[in-house]
């Protein structure tokens, strides 16, 4: 299979309902699946450990209903995922209004530089409302480890601004997670 990582056939993404709003738990739930190739088992308890996290919380209808927005996202990796399932989580574009593509992308291609253990929960707007997993990414398309099943986006389709003409995905660098299980140095 030319353009698919053993990672995404061995372990494949767990895919939302086609009616919740979801897509945010699902790409924690994902990412961290691919970061540490964690099993069914062990994927499904951190699943129920988000669901009990919000059900104790009277957040778990509105996130059924509406999704998650992005300093519920915050809490949830701190809280739930935590440092034993994912040490580092960065937030590198926090603050930024609306960099350019460019840099944005070059960024995400340094930190998945092919190094293990990596994954970016990206945010997106326009064509699509969504949380997702990025896997890797190359010059000219993003390649999704995604729960809608989008297989990638195409750099020619992506803008960080505003949706025009073909460039209908906007992508969220404010709202953009670098996820790995390296240690920083920072405590």
């Amino acid at each position: 299979m030319k353009g698919y990582s053993r990672a995404t056939t061995e372990f494949p993404p767990f895919q939302q309902g086609g009616l919740d709003s979801l897509c945010g738990l699902y790409s924690i739930v994902n990412a961290e699946r691919y970061i540490n190739r964690s099993s069914d088992e062990e994927t499904q308890q951190l699943f129920n450990d988000l669901i009990h996290y919000l059900s104790r919380r009277g957040l778990l209808s509105k996130f059924l209903i509406e999704g998650i927005m992005h300093k519920e996202m915050l809490v949830i990796l701190d809280k739930v995922v935590g440092k034993k399932r994912i040490s580092n989580v960065q937030i590198p574009w926090r603050g930024v209004t609306n960099p350019d593509l460019t840099s944005f992308w070059h960024s995400m291609q340094a930190f998945l530089d092919g190094t293990p253990g990596r994954a970016i929960i990206l945010g997106l707007n326009g064509y699509h409302d969504h949380w997702t997993v990025i896997e890797s990414i190359t010059n000219r398309s993003i390649h999704l480890y995604d729960s809608a099943l989008i297989k990638r986006l195409p750099r020619s389709a992506c803008t960080t601004m505003y949706p025009v003409g073909k460039r209908q995905h906007v992508l969220l660098p404010a709202q953009t997670y670098f996820l790995s299980n390296e240690a920083t140095g920072e405590e």
